[in-house]
């Protein structure tokens, strides 16, 4: 008997600790709480838990001591299996809560006409995922319920069963191929499409740390690219000799008309990058000395998008998602999408890459003074562009 009253202080001074030390932890908790709505959240959990442990020791201890003398309080196994039965009722409560509380935080619809099919995949495997979840969920704590330990009753043990194994790995595996298939299908539809004619090119050169974006000129070509001729004045590594190169332009940031088709070719100058835009559901690797590209077709502009959201400072963006280095954070780029006239009059006043020498009227700016990209022209004259300067 002392030894079990010994027991009993010791369980219950170690729930007053864990009681006492959720009060005292509590405020740092509710100092970061109010600004995602948690409130008082998190003191009244972990005062519950606290408490319940405090009333468990103390009831086992009673139990126990009333048990010397003949006398059975509880049936803890039933008791056990019964809280198991609450958990799992709280614990889906708690997943349901949670579920609806981040839903803010999801995307709104695809920006883009590749990414609804890419979103119904998903959904598709996020509600077998579910259901797979709730299932196992309820025959893990079904089980404890079912078959806690009763009076005569005595479990049957056997080695294995070899049908049940079968099924519970032929079921998952063809469910998993469904699901895999499913997505290679997509993922070829996406990027594997032919570009359509008259598709727009643009260019997304990546650095440490920073994008540049490159169009074509009015002869709707890009000019060719050679990483030999990367320097503080070809940025880019553009090829002077090219003809479709000498009216391509140099944009501070990207802009795209709405429905139509677009193929953005990719570059990097170091390291791997990752050019992502999660709006349009676009993300694909940059990789130094292995050019890749993207083919899809914004359907949402970014005035449409902001009545969507309800937020009129909405902007889509571009964003490195690999960790590329300490300035990693830097790498953003805007993206507007408009209409067809509201791109054709963005377009007109961009500025070349590679600025051709003009001569000088009277009377008129020179066009040397109104550049947009940071152009420069060497004394011989040569088509030159600078790097823009890295924050």
């Amino acid at each position: 008997m002392p030894g079990l009253f010994k027991w009993g202080r010791t369980t219950a001074f170690a729930g007053f600790l864990t009681l006492l030390l959720g009060l005292l932890t509590e405020p740092a908790l509710a100092q970061a709480a109010p600004t995602e709505g948690f409130g008082d959240g998190p003191k009244l959990i972990i005062a519950l838990i606290a408490l319940a442990w405090v009333v468990l020791a103390g009831l086992k201890t009673f139990s126990a001591s009333m048990k010397t003398r003949g006398v059975r309080l509880f049936n803890w196994n039933k008791v056990n299996a019964v809280l198991m039965v609450v958990f799992l009722v709280v614990f889906m409560l708690f997943v349901l809560w949670h579920f609806l509380k981040l839903m803010k935080f999801t995307l709104p619809v695809s920006a883009s006409a590749h990414g609804v099919e890419l979103d119904g995949m998903l959904s598709v495997t996020f509600w077998i995922t579910i259901a797979v979840f709730v299932i196992t969920q309820l025959l893990l704590f079904g089980f404890a319920l079912a078959y806690r330990h009763r009076e005569g009753r005595k479990a049957l043990f056997y080695a294995d069963n070899h049908q049940l194994e079968f099924y519970w790995t032929v079921v998952p595996a063809i469910v998993l191929t469904v699901l895999v298939l499913y997505g290679t299908k997509v993922w070829r539809e996406i990027t594997q499409v032919k570009p359509a004619e008259d598709a727009l090119q643009f260019e997304l050169f990546a650095y440490q740390f920073g994008w540049q974006a490159r169009y074509p000129g009015a002869d709707g070509k890009l000019g060719g690219h050679d990483f030999r001729l990367i320097s503080a004045t070809n940025s880019m590594g553009i090829e002077e000799s090219d003809s479709a190169g000498q009216d391509d332009l140099l944009v501070p940031e990207i802009t795209l008309p709405v429905n139509r088709p677009v193929l953005m070719k990719l570059r990097a100058r170091d390291v791997i990058h990752s050019a992502y835009m999660p709006h349009f559901r676009v993300q694909m690797n940059v990789v130094p000395g292995m050019p890749t590209q993207f083919y899809f077709t914004p359907t949402v502009t970014t005035k449409e998008m902001r009545e969507i959201t309800g937020n009129s400072n909405f902007v889509y963006e571009l964003a490195c998602n690999k960790i590329c280095g300490a300035a990693h954070f830097n790498m953003r780029m805007k993206v507007n999408v408009v209409s067809d006239a509201e791109y054709a009059e963005w377009l007109a006043k961009q500025r070349y890459y590679f600025r051709r020498p003009e001569p000088a009227v009277e009377g008129s700016p020179s066009p040397a003074a109104d550049t947009a990209s940071s152009l420069t022209t060497l004394p011989e004259g040569r088509l030159t562009a600078q790097l823009p300067t890295q924050r």
